[in-house]
């Protein structure tokens, strides 16, 4: 599809959109969790203590890929806004501003990595898996500026419509990982590191395709030297969208660190965290649609937002919600018919399969709650798109406040599955708030426009 063609699509009908831009993110998200879920298979022949320090690391890892979606997803409603508009010039010096805003973030946020990675793990991990965690943690360390660029270039794709190109940067590193992980944990004798070196690798290979996709002119949005100089305008912009989705991403992803770190404190400790981690990760699996069509509301709704048109911009929303929360229901139904086979590949051998009783139970309760965590996704896309990052990052630091008090109750009880329903009691209290703050933020933007 031509650069112009997608470009109308974004601007056309608010279902046709959300559906062709929500297709190759969802297959791009679906690699990249397949991706996570053949991290943790290949190392479950490692034991309970490497499964333990995947599941401390991977939040810290994620805060550092939401770090670069958040700048991503700002660049995403800006310049889709701007598109929206017909200032193609503007969009275009805005995916310039993102570029080195990203840069220049990741360059600080390397060297902060590098040196606090073991402090930050001493207080997330206990003293018997911290060693193994540093370790593992240290290639992700070194390599944050691509790490956090990746995110910022596929934003920029999706902002443009071109969102087959961010599948193509996924599935290249999802394949590349997938390939290299056997590689790196077993022939070269590297064990659980190897898992993460694979990952960096794969994501630098990802980041040099999608840097020569931005500079080429495959794109609707030229790349010129002009464009790279500091642009106040353009870049505050851009900062006022993105910012807040950084830290909401960060909130997200770090909260999971603080809740393992409840987990650890239970009487069962690094054994209750990998009982709670691996089914929770089939959960972050089965709420990818809603993930995939809440990312592609953001350019729909907000080029609507451009256009000064709020009734695409509602039914852009509506079309979203039906869709996405009704197939993550189905997919949670499936699962809950037969948890004992999704938890095979994680429970083949040794230690996993003697947790595979206590983590088909922890499966079934978690499988009443991924339903109401769909909403978050497309709500908070919903409100990005809007222009209200900061309602959707508020939003964000109550659910997980709920979170935390649920946790701490559960963890004082004798049954690991405590664990899966504060989880439940926790989004229900986050999913009626965001839906009621959404709401409440459709109606004043419309009247705003409609005026």
């Amino acid at each position: 599809m031509a650069a112009e063609d997608r470009v109308s699509l974004l601007l056309g009908n608010p279902r046709k959109a959300v559906i062709a831009m929500a297709i190759p993110l969802l297959l791009s998200l679906l690699v990249s969790q397949v991706n996570v879920i053949a991290d943790r298979a290949w190392c479950a022949a490692l034991g309970d203590d490497a499964m333990s320090a995947i599941a401390v690391v991977t939040p810290v890892y994620l805060t550092l890929v939401g770090l670069g979606s958040g700048i991503g997803v700002g660049a995403s409603a800006v310049i889709s806004r701007m598109i929206g508009a017909q200032d193609k010039d503007r969009a275009s010096r805005t995916a310039a501003q993102s570029l080195l805003f990203g840069i220049l973030f990741g360059a600080v946020m390397t060297p902060i990595m590098f040196f606090g990675q073991d402090g930050l793990l001493a207080i997330l991990s206990k003293e018997n898996i911290l060693d193994i965690c540093c370790t593992y943690m240290l290639p992700y360390s070194v390599c944050t500026v691509f790490i956090v660029m990746t995110g910022v270039i596929i934003g920029i794709l999706n902002g443009q419509g071109a969102t087959q190109y961010s599948m193509y940067l996924t599935v290249i590193q999802a394949v590349l990982n997938i390939v290299l992980d056997p590689l790196m944990i077993y022939v070269l004798g590297m064990g659980l590191v190897g898992a993460a070196v694979a990952t960096t690798v794969a994501t630098a290979a990802s980041l040099l395709v999608g840097t020569l996709l931005i500079i080429s002119k495959r794109t609707f949005l030229p790349m010129r030297r002009s464009s790279l100089v500091y642009d106040r305008g353009c870049m505050g912009m851009l900062l006022k969208a993105g910012v807040p989705q950084m830290l909401e991403y960060a909130v997200l992803y770090f909260m999971d660190a603080v809740l393992n770190m409840i987990v650890l404190l239970s009487v069962e400790g690094s054994h209750a965290l990998t009982v709670y981690s691996v089914p929770d990760n089939l959960m972050m699996l089965i709420v990818i649609p809603a993930l995939a069509i809440g990312s592609a509301l953001i350019p729909v709704a907000s080029s609507a937002l451009g256009q000064k048109d709020p009734d695409r911009m509602r039914r852009s929303f509506r079309f979203s919600v039906k869709v996405g929360i009704l197939t993550v229901v189905a997919l949670a139904a499936l699962i809950e018919m037969a948890p004992d086979l999704w938890l095979y590949i994680f429970s083949y051998s040794g230690e996993m399969l003697d947790n595979r009783p206590e983590m088909v139970a922890m499966l079934r309760v978690m499988c009443l709650y991924i339903g109401l965590f769909a909403f978050t996704p497309i709500c908070s896309g919903y409100m990005q798109a809007m222009g209200h990052p900061n309602r959707s990052l508020i939003m964000a630091l109550w659910r997980n406040a709920a979170l935390i008090t649920c946790y701490l109750i559960a963890i004082q009880q004798p049954e690991l599955t405590a664990i899966g329903w504060a989880l439940v009691c926790g989004h229900s209290i986050g999913a009626v708030s965001i839906v009621t703050v959404t709401l409440f933020t459709e109606r004043q933007v419309s009247k705003r426009i409609s005026a």
